[in-house]
């Protein structure tokens, strides 16, 4: 159960993004939320998936900061992409 809310909030934290990245009206809140989420978790587990994802809460956090829009953007959308595919795989096998 925890993996899948890991994932959904994940999946928030990549929403987040995608708005921060297209310059699509986002509320401060969802960004430093997200941010804040991505950031807790690389401080919490400290392996090296939750180190990437603090680097991507803090690319979040500058993206909307100083309205950066680069192509990191897209190694990090490859980035969630593959991990919420091993996460759905590894939880639709544990059922």
């Amino acid at each position: 159960m925890i993996p899948l809310i890991l994932m959904l909030l994940d999946l928030i934290g990549l929403t987040a993004l995608t708005l921060v990245q297209f310059n699509i009206g986002v509320a401060f809140q969802l960004v430093l939320m997200s941010s804040i989420y991505l950031i807790g978790k690389g401080f919490i587990f400290r392996d090296v998936m939750s180190i990437i994802d603090l680097l991507c809460g803090v690319y979040l956090l500058i993206a909307f900061l100083l309205g950066i829009s680069s192509f990191i953007y897209w190694i990090i959308l490859a980035w969630f992409l593959y991990k919420l595919f091993f996460v759905a795989l590894f939880s639709a096998i544990k059922f």
